[in-house]
């Protein structure tokens, strides 16, 4: 089946962890690009040649595009819930490994099932590949990442204030250790950490998954301490998430584990905000937040935090952090207009988000200004 086929795509979920090597010996023979839920995030590093990135709501345009167009879906160790970002049933054949026989089938049709685990696998079929001569399908999934890699590149220098979310993402992929584990959480803070956290070989990213549960960003960054002793681990969450479980910052202090936390605070439950506007059309309705001084928060359990409020002070402040003895924690007040727009928006959704400012949105000036501003500084960065 594999053989084939003429444009495959390979959706490699957490469940391909240590199978890097094998994914993309496979990518390449196949001409194939490979597709990455979010929790498979370190299943291959984002600068692979092969991989489009994420899919889904926070995924890439190259990658949605390429499940648009694939003739064949190899599925290895991901149970992805999202059937809408699937390849239509009736232009595509699926091949799919897991070693849970339960999820054979489960979100896609598959006409092949193998139960096992996913390295061993991959290395059984290996032999039995041949290599494609046709690279056209890969060569414009590369294409479209290039430019999509640019787009994404541009909107994490952005230097004009507030603060984007984008940028402080961007400055803290400078500072992370090549085996740094990092933790993100539900919300707006998933868009930012999915597109603009680098993952390298290496390298570890979880968060809550399916559920899109909030509040696991820090608790996680706890156990991977307590797990990997010696290795950085790091939470990269919102203020929202945070302060729902912040309590366990004590435990950390208590322990003398040396997590660092960088809380995006915009002072809302912004992914809810975004989702009541696009859509349902509806004005943001009891979604703020009251502002909590996260250095003093910090301070008072024991630990060092510090504060980043425009571009030019978030590289400092994450480097204190990094540098600080034992946990430690910087507050990133960033724009809390910024969108976390899907790779492409639909029709729907623009006509949802027009109800939503025309039916009495508080902010809509404001938010009508920010998405001038983005665009401009898209088109100017290409």
């Amino acid at each position: 089946m594999l053989n084939a086929g003429t444009k495959t795509v390979i959706l490699a979920g957490r469940g391909a962890l240590g199978a890097t090597d094998e994914l993309e010996w496979l990518a390449d023979t196949m001409a194939a690009p490979i597709v990455k839920p979010l929790l498979g995030k370190a299943v291959v590093p984002d600068d692979s040649p092969f991989t489009t990135g994420g899919v889904g709501l926070l995924g890439t345009e190259p990658s949605e595009v390429a499940m648009e167009e694939c003739d064949t879906l190899l599925m290895v160790g991901t149970n992805f819930p999202y059937l809408e970002w699937y390849p239509p049933h009736d232009k595509c054949r699926g091949v799919q490994i897991d070693r849970e026989a339960a999820r054979l089938g489960l979100r896609y049709p598959v006409e092949i099932g193998l139960c096992g685990d996913a390295k061993a696998t991959l290395q059984a079929i290996a032999p039995h590949i041949r290599r494609r001569d046709d690279r056209s399908f890969l060569e414009r999934a590369q294409v479209g990442m290039k430019a999509w890699r640019e787009l994404m590149d541009t909107r994490a220098h952005r230097t004009d204030s507030p603060l984007k979310p984008q940028v402080v993402a961007e400055e803290l992929n400078g500072l992370l250790k090549d085996d740094a584990i990092i933790s993100t959480d539900s919300g707006t803070i998933t868009t930012w950490a999915a597109r603009h956290i680098h993952i390298r070989r290496g390298q570890l990213f979880s968060c809550s998954g399916n559920l899109a549960t909030m509040a696991p960003g820090l608790p996680y960054t706890i156990a991977a301490q307590i797990a990997y002793p010696g290795r950085q681990c790091v939470a990269f969450v919102g203020d929202g998430g945070f302060t729902m479980l912040m309590g366990e910052f004590a435990t950390a202090v208590k322990y003398r584990l040396p997590i660092k936390v960088v809380v995006v605070k915009n002072n809302a439950l912004g992914m809810i905000k975004w989702e009541q506007m696009v859509f349902l059309g509806n004005p943001e309705y009891g979604v703020s937040l009251e502002p909590i001084d996260f250095v003093k928060f910090a301070e008072a359990c024991g630990a060092i935090g510090f504060r980043c409020e425009r571009p030019e002070e978030a590289r400092p402040a994450l480097e204190a952090m990094m540098l600080a003895d034992g946990p430690a924690l910087v507050e990133a007040t960033v724009d809390p207009f910024e969108p976390p727009l899907p790779a492409r928006v639909k029709a729907n959704q623009a006509l949802r988000m027009a109800e939503a400012l025309a039916r009495g949105e508080p902010n809509r000036g404001r938010i009508a200004l920010t998405l001038f501003r983005d665009k401009v500084s898209d088109l100017k960065g290409h």
